[in-house]
């Protein structure tokens, strides 16, 4: 790649940046996006079940309807310091008849619970109620529903001769590992197949999104000059390799800063959460962590760790976004672009579904070989790594070879768009563009050839 051929790389750069951010609607977009990374935990928090549960209850009447055949008796409830004066009556009145009462109150300080079965869980509910004019706070209202819920499940235990220690026991579920046998006798902890699947997919879908993403900017930009019809008078001042370049490094631009901010807000989302108490923030948290229930703990997090993610991401996107260039030069008008976007999704599909499915079946030289090939490489590599099933070399190598394809890859990108950007006819197939590529390197070196000659 020759230097003069990226002269005006940095005139291009700067100009799409200025012309995307002047879109109204692109500053709009970004600034929701901000607002809601801003109000993501503290919604979390406010949403997650875990309200503040309180010290002394407001509550001085129970209207109990119990559906479940087990007991629920008046002491049960007053186990809780909180409700021991709590008056519990039974009753078996519907809804209707509940409503009615709560509203005939008077003070407003008595709630009804109806206990019954749920029919699309197998389970229990409890569903409470308070009246209209009702002075109780809904956090105590929940704390109530919460010790209900805790005395029916003692009452479930004790009616079928059941310990806490047995319950942990038959609720207690076997987690799947495989490993060498060296490995076994090494002592070396190993994350599970379980986390291994939910690292792989969480990180490849991660990176699936930033390159379908890189590829929908780069082919709009790819077509910006032919459809307008600006490519002859750019053609004058900057080399086409240099416009591909730059209008590539500023769709990364728009990515990572789009990026960037959505985790600056997040970040500062987390610490609003804390100045609003150390419960708020561990309640958000603590729901975050509900949705893998998983033991992460073998994992080799760390700085390190952190940054080989970026060098990953990077490389990864760098193939994808050279790749997505080659395709897009090959568009000449809009119709054009649904081709384009089934070459590439086809071709970041490949590694993505190996990513998917390849951790099930824990082999050893699968995880080294779609670790070091590079379409496979970009999705698999680092989730290997970092759940110890492969080693730094092997790593190390799958690296390498990834930067070596985003080199060639972006080369390749520069001369396709060099040969394309006059092209007015349909979509060219993979063959066609091989023969038009080795056409112009023929021409060219005839070129080279005659002008060496002329000053000989």
């Amino acid at each position: 790649m020759k230097k003069h051929n990226l002269r005006g790389t940095g005139t291009v750069f700067r100009y799409t940046m200025q012309q995307h951010y002047k879109t109204r609607s692109v500053v709009i977009f970004l600034a929701i996006l901000f607002i809601l990374s801003l109000a993501a935990f503290p919604l979390i928090a406010k949403f997650s079940g875990n309200q503040d549960d309180v010290t002394e209850t407001s509550i001085t009447k129970l209207y109990l309807r119990n559906e479940t055949g087990f007991s629920l008796t008046e002491d049960d409830i007053h186990a809780d310091s909180r409700y021991a004066k709590l008056a519990v009556e039974e009753t078996t009145l519907d809804k209707e008849g509940l409503r009615e009462m709560l509203n005939k109150e008077q003070d407003g300080k008595s709630i009804a619970a109806v206990i019954e079965a749920d029919s699309l869980t197998g389970g229990f509910k409890i569903n409470g109620y308070y009246g209209k004019s009702g002075q109780i706070d809904q956090n105590d209202a929940g704390t109530l529903s919460g010790v209900l819920k805790d005395a029916l499940h003692e009452s479930m235990l004790k009616s079928l001769n059941i310990t806490a220690d047995q319950e942990q026991t038959v609720k207690s579920t076997a987690v799947t590992m495989v490993q060498l046998e060296e490995e076994f006798n090494s002592g070396e902890e190993t994350t599970s197949t379980d986390v291994h699947q939910m690292v792989s997919g969480f990180y490849s879908y991660a990176v699936l999104l930033l390159s379908t993403l890189a590829m929908s900017y780069i082919f709009q930009l790819c077509m910006e000059e032919k459809t307008s019809k600006l490519v002859e008078s750019l053609l004058v001042s900057v080399k086409p390799m240099a416009l591909l370049v730059g209008k590539i490094v500023a769709v990364t631009c728009f990515i990572f800063i789009g990026l960037g901010l959505i985790f600056v807000g997040f970040f500062i989302s987390y610490q609003i959460t804390r100045a609003m108490g150390e419960a708020q923030a561990e309640a958000a948290l603590g729901s975050i962590s509900k949705l893998f229930n998983m033991d992460f703990s073998t994992l080799k997090l760390g700085i390190g760790m952190a940054v080989l993610l970026v060098v990953s991401v990077v490389l990864a996107y760098s193939i994808a976004a050279a790749f997505s260039g080659i395709v897009g030069s090959c568009c000449s008008k809009t119709e054009d672009l649904q081709h384009a976007s089934v070459a590439v999704v086809l071709f970041l599909m490949l590694g993505y579904f190996t990513a998917s499915f390849a951790p099930m079946f824990e082999s050893d030289t699968a995880n080294a070989v779609f670790s070091i090939f590079p379409l496979t490489s970009m999705f698999v590599a680092l989730p290997n790594y970092v759940c110890g099933k492969i080693g730094m070399p092997v790593f190390l190598i799958g690296i390498v070879l990834q930067g070596v394809t985003a080199f060639l890859l972006a080369r390749l990108a520069g001369s396709v768009y060099s040969m394309m950007i006059l092209y007015r006819g349909g979509f060219p197939k993979m063959k066609q563009v091989i023969s038009m590529l080795r056409e112009n390197r023929a021409a060219e070196k005839a070129a080279a050839g005659r002008e060496a000659n002329h000053e000989s």
